[in-house]
């Protein structure tokens, strides 16, 4: 992880910046639990929320993962 200092000369991990997420609203979907090291972040859809930057970069990969899962069985599936 990258780490550089901030002001005050304290280390800062940029992993642990805060950034500003919506998730989009699905109906039938419920909020989304993240858990990253032990800390649990329930996130709400469609609803603006901060949270750090690794559990938005967690929440960018699923999406990627699922979108890949998604087109293997549309081709398996002759779609």
């Amino acid at each position: 992880m990258a780490e550089s200092k901030n002001k005050n000369n304290i280390e800062v991990n940029e992993f642990d910046e805060k950034v500003e997420i919506t998730l989009p609203r699905i109906r039938g979907n419920d909020d989304v639990t993240v858990t990253l090291n032990g800390v649990n972040y329930q996130i709400q859809r469609g609803v603006s929320v901060t949270v750090p930057k690794s559990v938005a970069l967690i929440l960018e990969r699923s999406e990627k993962q699922s979108r890949a899962a998604q087109e293997l069985v549309d081709r398996l599936c002759g779609r």
